[in-house]
């Protein structure tokens, strides 16, 4: 019995150690089963949530092959539409390298049998015929034909032309591999017209440098497309897979405030003058709304061509021009440093005289002057120094008014002393010199004014000396002075619209501050239209269009060294009703000295005409303007007329009459003029005489041109007169050239044109 549960427990025992030793088992096995069941779901996780996206995009990849559409750059335009610049069609031609060497054996055995090596003879042929249909290098074709890869650009921005040579070679011959896809091309219309405002791109279509381009670069850009395919896994297209095709979106169109035609005046202007006065270190013109300070002209010298921007440049020292090369590190930084630069805005000068027009209106703002205040130029002494009149022994003593005519910088001194620090310093804030400006250019410079001004400071201040502002910053101030007092942004882009012709974003004009009243800014307009009617500015003057205005003449760094000056000449017309503001600036002029009255005002005087003329503002003539024998008018035609019928119309015009060939007492009722001198359309001083003949077999009258040079307008007048000749003159002073010369034969009632220049005007300050 003992025995029998010794046995039974014996047996329990070791039946519950073996099931004991399975479940051990069992449980290891399903503890290892778990853990893999895990380690799978742990990594399933890893690769369809973590790296999803990763690998999708590497399926993708091995699944599609994608070309681009490039997005086409948003037009640039003039206030009135003109096209500055533009993205024309191009074409871009690529490669499927992958495809090209997996396509060679079908192309061989129908078209190269026999070949040894078909892979390498269709990639061979490929590259030998993309290479001379596209002016390329076949060695370099080549390495992009069998480099490793699906997608190789081989040429952008490829003429139309080209391109549809390569898609007909690709379809005679049932090429593969090998594609052809729109492209854009910036191209600008006037080539170098308005260079330095526009800017441009490189060849990704990328803004650079300065102007709109770079500034405006995001907008302009637009957003690329695609072309996707489908593929096997040796990377061939599916034929049977549709062309599935993104498309671009374009960049906005931007509208500028610029005024293509006034941006022509100004730089045909500006290139004459850096030419007729041998200006070394270039200059800029500036042409402003004066009521809203928008820019109509923004002209910098020297200008290059939008369309090859890295050509040598003309008019700069120091090039070899036959040598240039254009794209190294030193060729580009040689340009930036002179070519591209925008004088308008990244270059800072000392604004001399035209300063004088700030100072005298903080004057009169603050009733410490008036026009009628009598004040003395003579010698002033302040801090050790002293400080003279631009004329030996001044001007003496004279009115407010008179002393801004002059140009008198004692006069100026005083009057700043009189201001005081703390406020003549706040007015320099208020009217901007201490800021930039914000216009929507790139690299604008910071005006660089004392730390800590003192009163001798503050008195070269005055007159425009020992600081230094941007020209933009000039004109921006003498805008607020023409528009009643108002200071604001000078704005050169208008709007943004896109492809369907829909305004996405208006740029409005933008008052910053009041700096000075309205009656202090008409009576700051009577002064300086006082200065070119009569004083130092009076080589801007222009018959019929009331020019307000100041010249300015400054040293630099370079003056003793090199004798650089810079002249100056900031206008406001017309005077009674201001329509622009001009500002010409002229850095180191070396032919005739320096002088902004002499060098800087008559170039100003031409773009201000021209600019009214265009604008189609009305000529309305002053009492000055008839002393000073300078109310013209048009010819008009009176060909074919009876010559009764002629001097009436003549009359009416202004105009007298002589007769070529018939005496007073024909019958001037029924004789046809058949030719007249000056021609129809010549636009001469009233009151001048039209030579009529009524013969076409008569011999015309003649007579020799006079010299007239060194004389007054009025004598020359009269001188022209007396030998049956008209005049044309465009300002007032000395005769300094004429057209024709003197000693020419010329028949009786032709116009001879002259040119005068007052010589009475400041040589610094």
């Amino acid at each position: 019995m003992r025995l029998k549960k010794l046995i039974k427990s014996t047996f329990e025992y070791q039946s519950t150690e073996a099931e004991q030793g399975k479940s051990k088992k069992t449980f290891a096995v399903s503890l290892l089963f778990v853990c893999l069941l895990a380690f799978i779901l742990g990594n399933f996780a890893v690769i369809q949530f973590i790296k999803g996206e990763h690998y999708q995009k590497l399926a993708s990849r091995q699944q599609n092959a994608w070309r681009t559409i490039s997005a086409s750059r948003g037009t640039i335009t003039d206030c009135n539409g003109i096209e500055l610049a533009v993205s024309v069609s191009a074409d871009l031609i690529s490669i499927n390298p992958e495809t090209i060497a997996h396509s060679a054996a079908a192309y061989a055995d129908k078209y190269m049998k026999g070949v040894s090596n078909p892979k390498q003879a269709y990639q061979e042929k490929v590259a030998k015929t993309l290479a001379e249909i596209l002016s390329l290098e076949y060695a370099a074709v080549l390495k992009q034909v069998q480099a490793d890869g699906r997608y190789k650009v081989i040429a952008e921005k490829v003429p139309k032309e080209t391109g549809d040579v390569v898609r007909a070679w690709i379809s005679e011959e049932r090429i593969k591999g090998v594609y052809v896809d729109e492209d854009s091309k910036r191209v600008y219309p006037g080539g170098s017209l308005a260079c330095h405002v526009l800017g441009f791109t490189g060849k990704d279509d990328q803004g650079l440098v300065c102007g709109v381009e770079l500034a405006l670069d995001e907008l302009l850009t637009g957003t690329d497309g695609r072309i996707l395919t489908a593929v096997d896994a040796g990377g061939n297209e599916l034929p049977y897979d549709e062309i599935r095709r993104i498309d671009p979106i374009n960049g906005y169109k931007t509208v500028l405030t610029l005024d293509a035609n006034i941006q022509k005046i100004a730089e045909n202007a500006l290139k004459e003058a850096i030419e007729a006065n041998g200006v070394k270190n270039g200059g800029t013109i500036l042409v402003l709304n004066a009521k809203n300070a928008d820019i109509l002209g923004m002209a910098s010298y020297p200008y290059f061509n939008l369309n090859d921007p890295y050509g040598a440049p003309l008019g700069v020292e120091n090039i070899d021009v036959e040598n240039w090369n254009g794209h190294t590190q030193e060729d580009v930084a040689t340009l930036s440093a002179t070519v591209w630069r925008n004088k308008a805005l990244t270059d800072t000068y000392e604004p001399g005289s035209t300063f004088k027009t700030i100072t005298a209106a903080i004057g009169i703002e603050e009733n410490v002057v008036k026009a009628d205040s009598v004040v003395n130029d003579n010698d002033y002494s302040l801090s050790g120094w002293t400080i003279h009149c631009w004329r030996y022994g001044g001007h003496g003593t004279e009115t407010f008014a008179e002393a801004v005519k002059n140009s008198c910088n004692p006069v100026m001194a005083k009057l700043s002393m009189d201001i005081g620090l703390k406020k003549f310093y706040e007015y320099i804030d208020s009217f901007g010199f201490k800021d930039k400006t914000g216009i929507l250019l790139s690299g604008e410079a910071q005006s660089i004014f004392h730390t800590n001004p003192t009163e001798i400071d503050m008195a070269v201040t005055s007159f425009g000396q020992r600081f230094q502002v941007t020209p933009l910053q000039v004109a921006t101030a003498y805008c607020a002075i023409a528009n009643g007092g108002t200071l604001m942004q000078p704005r050169i882009v208008k709007q943004l619209v896109d492809d369907n012709g829909a305004v996405v974003k208006s740029y409005e004009s933008t008052q910053v501050r009041r700096v000075i009243s309205e009656s202090t800014s008409a009576s700051l307009l009577q002064i300086l239209e006082s200065v070119v009617a009569e004083g130092t500015g009076s080589n801007a003057y222009v018959s019929g269009y009331r020019v307000a205005g100041k010249t300015g003449t400054s040293e630099t760094t370079e003056t003793d060294s090199k004798g650089r000056y810079i002249v100056s000449f900031a206008g406001i017309a017309p005077a009674d009703n201001p329509e622009i503001v001009v500002l010409v600036v002229l850095d180191h002029p070396t032919i005739g000295g320096a002088s902004g009255g002499l060098q800087a005002a008559p170039v100003a005087g031409t773009v201000i005409e021209k600019t009214l003329e265009y604008l189609e503002i009305e000529r309305r003539y002053t009492d000055l303007d008839k002393q000073s024998i300078m109310v013209k008018n048009y010819v008009p035609d009176v060909s074919g007329m009876t010559v009764a019928e002629a001097i009436q119309k003549l009359r009416t015009y202004g105009f007298s009459y002589t007769l070529g060939d018939v005496a007073d007492d024909g019958d001037l009722e029924t004789l046809k003029v058949v030719e007249q001198f000056p021609k129809s359309g010549a636009y001469i001083t009233d009151g001048s005489k039209i030579m009529l003949y009524t013969k076409s077999d008569t011999d015309r009258l003649e007579t020799t041109v006079p010299n007239l040079s060194g004389y007054s307008l009025e004598d020359a007048y009269k001188t022209l007169s007396y030998m049956g000749l008209n005049m044309q003159a465009e300002n007032i002073g000395n005769v300094v050239s004429q057209s024709p010369a003197a000693g020419t034969k010329v028949p009786k009632g032709s116009i001879v044109k002259i040119e005068l220049i007052n010589r009475d005007t400041e040589t610094l300050g």
